[in-house]
């Protein structure tokens, strides 16, 4: 009993001595948890990102890796686009532009896809979407199979 009183009175007498500096014992300062940081998103793309992103994926003409840059599905994704370029490429008086408005949630954002023909006027507006991926938006597999249909092309996804 005596030995636990003592080892007890010993801790105490250390214990007020280090925190008022008598053995000069460096204060430590208590473990900090790292902060939670929220990953970094890319900025929103405007119209004209979108546009010009779409631009690339279709045009058939430009570098593969390029192409399949924009594309969720990557390499995966341009035998379907290749088709639905040339579907482009054989109606002259075909035109699309995308339209807004550009709405984002998370890391999906999406415009309207407008199609116009001669002679058949403007078709009705085809939601496309993109997804960030790895800090890139990316034109969705479901966005690619939206143009494939109205392409009269079928889609698997």
């Amino acid at each position: 009993m005596i030995n636990t009183t003592r080892n007890k009175l010993g801790a105490a007498v250390f214990t007020a001595a280090a925190l008022i500096g008598g053995f000069n014992v460096a204060a430590v300062a208590p473990a900090q948890a790292a902060p939670l940081v929220a990953p970094l998103r890319t900025a929103q793309p405007g119209l004209g990102d979108l546009q010009s992103k779409l631009r690339l994926a279709l045009n058939t003409g430009a570098d593969r890796g390029a192409r399949a840059n924009e594309l969720e599905a990557g390499e995966a994704g341009l035998p379907l686009l290749d088709q639905v370029g040339g579907v482009i490429n054989t109606v002259p008086s075909l035109r699309w532009q995308l339209a807004g408005p550009v709405n984002s949630n998370g890391d999906t954002t999406t415009a309207n896809l407008q199609v116009s023909v001669d002679g058949y006027g403007t078709f009705p507006n085809i939601e496309m979407g993109w997804r960030e991926i790895d800090g890139t938006w990316k034109l969705t597999r479901e966005s690619e199979c939206s143009v494939a249909y109205y392409a009269g092309l079928s889609c698997n996804l």
